[in-house]
């Protein structure tokens, strides 16, 4: 649960136990009370009613969809929507959008190496491994000659990069795999075609998780 939610959840529980404190209060106290006490009890709930109100009015502060999220505004609702309602499909619509920003052709990104530029990535860099993803989901989902030759015929330095920013999001597993036979096989440009092919649901599945976690970042 993030902090968000947490102080929301916090807030909205301080509320009602000020509510039912204060019917409480009144119920029992009350029939029992002499009318200087009746008038201390006035004055407490009315104490109680403030805080209440201005609880829920920071409740109300806290949840609001203050600025749009870069994956979850929704520009037809006009808000932010539930992370839970985020699929594979926005991600990779936005992600769309993202590279345009970055990039006035695809071949740029490979070609300018676009994961060490500082520019468009974010707070703590959080787009760069979402780039890298893209990047190679992209090869494989277009599946284009011309595009699989930016991966064949791509630097050392460019491969190095995209292995930092997988492992910046996490990846260790598929990295070694990637280096391997980025490595190994690059007279076997089938081998390498393969396997990033191969790993395209697994790439569209990440790409939702990092966001997922990192959502705060992504306003």
């Amino acid at each position: 649960m993030n902090l968000k939610k947490r102080a929301s959840l916090i807030m909205a529980v301080v509320a009602v136990v000020s509510l039912i404190g204060a019917i409480l209060l009144l119920a029992i106290a009350l029939p029992r009370a002499n009318a200087t006490y009746k008038r201390v009890l006035e004055v407490v709930i009315s104490v109680l009613l403030i805080l209440l109100s201005a609880l829920f009015a920071y409740y109300l502060w806290l949840t609001r969809d203050a600025e749009p999220n870069f994956f979850l505004f929704d520009r037809a609702k006009k808000r932010n929507v539930p992370l839970e309602e985020l699929t594979f499909s926005t991600v990779n619509e936005r992600m769309n959008i993202y590279l345009t920003m970055v990039s006035d052709t695809f071949e740029g990104l490979w070609e300018d190496n676009a994961l060490e530029r500082e520019i468009k990535q974010g707070p703590r860099r959080v787009y760069r491994p979402l780039l890298a993803y893209k990047m190679l989901y992209d090869l494989a989902d277009k599946n284009a000659d011309a595009y699989w030759a930016l991966l064949l015929n791509a630097k050392p330095e460019l491969v190095d990069s995209l292995c930092s920013a997988l492992e910046q999001g996490g990846e260790q597993e598929m990295v070694k795999a990637f280096r391997f036979i980025m490595n190994n096989y690059r007279q076997s440009p089938a081998k390498i075609k393969d396997f990033v092919s191969g790993n395209l649901r697994y790439i569209r599945g990440r790409m939702l998780s990092y966001i997922k976690r990192n959502i705060e970042y992504f306003y």
